[in-house]
C-alpha cells in the first residue's frame, strides 16, 4: 500500500489573487445590494451564502494529494484532477512558502504552509 499525504495549496500567486478578488466581489456585491435597499433582503443574504461557500471552498478542496508515484492536485471547481507522475518533474525548487516546478515544458508554482512544504520536501527528495 503506498503511503499518502494530503496537504492544502494555493496556486500561484497570480490565479491565486484573481480568484479571491472575485470571491470578494461577490461579498462586496451583496453588501451594495443591502445597503441600496436600506434593509435586509433574501437576495443578500443568498451573496453572502455564496460567498460564504465560495470561500469555503476555495481554502478546503485545494489539496495535493502526495503519493510515491505522483502528484494529485484537486481543484476548486474542475471535476478533473490535476495528477502530475513524478517521473515528469524537472526543475523542483523550493522557496520559503512556494514550490516550483516544471511538468512537460510548463512551469507551475504553488504556495504551501511552511511545515507542509517541508514534508513535501522531504517526500519528494
Amino acid at each position: 500500500m503506498e503511503e499518502q499525504q494530503r496537504y492544502f495549496y494555493q496556486p500561484n500567486p497570480v490565479s491565486a489573487v484573481i480568484n479571491w478578488c472575485w470571491t470578494v466581489v461577490i461579498l462586496l456585491i451583496g453588501i451594495i445590494v443591502w445597503l441600496e435597499i436600506t434593509h435586509f433582503q433574501w437576495i443578500t443574504a443568498a451573496f453572502f451564502v455564496v460567498f460564504i461557500l465560495l470561500a469555503f471552498f476555495q481554502i478546503t478542496r485545494r489539496t495535493v494529494l502526495v503519493t510515491p508515484t505522483k502528484l494529485v492536485f484537486s481543484r476548486v471547481l474542475q471535476k478533473d484532477y490535476l495528477i502530475i507522475p513524478r517521473q515528469s518533474i524537472r526543475q523542483l525548487r523550493f522557496s520559503k512558502h512556494s514550490m516550483h516546478m516544471t511538468v512537460n515544458g510548463q512551469t507551475m508554482f504553488f504556495s504551501f504552509m511552511p511545515n507542509s512544504l517541508e514534508s513535501i520536501k522531504q517526500q519528494l527528495k
